[in-house]
């Protein structure tokens, strides 16, 4: 895989292209080195740092009661190939809670969770010189970039005024790149896997044993999973199955564990050396 840098104009950040092989469409190719055809998968960063004030009738009253300090920093795609990647955008741009204000700012989208109905509203207040006693921190990066597939992983962090604690959480987008859409764990599997793969998931919370909330008849198989270059990491938030000093639970599997539960093609495609 080449790898070459460029200056992306907006956000005055540093851009980063990936030329693939293995790309499907007809979007944009270029010819490296060796003469292989090759696709272009190019990223963009973020970063925003504000201060939001809640309702009147929600402030506490303390020092910084009134205020909420936003800040996040990820990575967005601007091109894969000729897809268009405006709905895969949009799901990246609400799960890292960013709003693109224009082509050269970035602010805290305030329209989804865990903002959604708090009423809060951002203030042209300076967040370093602004005491504010509620804080959430959002980060979005890209975990994996092979031909075959763009993993983001966005981990979120959020300290809300007088809690004992915080709270965080990890979501994953895993995408596609020759069929341009975000994958589910269903478009991996055989139909009917569900049985299957819960009982292995459950074999596995067992054997690493974890202090549970609920039987272990009553873990599922979670939302959020990871593809990476081994297998399939599946993650369950803070109290799902367990108690929050156990943080979040991942239960990790090597691509061959998985192997009969696979759709035709998905084995090779994504996780062998020696694809068909």
């Amino acid at each position: 895989m080449s790898v070459s840098l460029k200056k992306l104009f907006g956000f005055g950040t540093l851009g980063i292209l990936f030329y693939l092989s293995s790309c499907g469409g007809t979007g944009d190719r270029k010819v490296v080195d060796n003469d292989l055809p090759m696709c272009v998968v190019e990223f963009e960063e973020y970063r925003y740092d504000a201060v939001a004030a809640v309702p009147d009738s929600d402030v506490l009253d303390m020092e910084g009661g009134k205020y909420w300090r936003l800040t996040g920093s990820g990575m967005l795609p601007v091109r894969i190939g000729g897809k268009d990647v405006g709905v895969l955008r949009d799901s990246l741009e609400r799960l890292g809670c960013v709003m693109l204000d224009d082509s050269a700012h970035s602010s805290p989208r305030l329209d989804v969770a865990p903002f959604r109905d708090m009423g809060l509203t951002v203030t042209a207040l300076d967040p370093k010189n602004t005491k504010a006693c509620s804080t959430t921190c959002n980060q979005l990066s890209v975990a994996l970039c092979t031909s075959e597939v763009v993993v983001w992983k966005d981990y979120a962090y959020s300290y809300l005024c007088l809690a004992a604690h915080g709270m965080y959480n990890t979501s994953f987008v895993n995408y596609s790149i020759s069929d341009g859409k975000i994958l589910s764990i269903s478009d991996l599997m055989k139909p009917g896997y569900e049985a299957e793969l819960t009982r292995l998931i459950r074999q596995k919370v067992e054997e690493e044993k974890v202090s549970l909330l609920v039987p272990i008849e009553e873990v599922g198989i979670p939302k959020d999973f990871e593809m990476t270059t081994q297998g399939v990491r599946f993650m369950y938030g803070l109290y799902e199955i367990a108690p929050y000093v156990e943080g979040e639970i991942s239960v990790d599997f090597d691509a061959y564990e998985l192997e009969d539960l696979f759709a035709p093609g998905v084995f090779s495609r994504y996780f062998s050396l020696t694809p068909d």
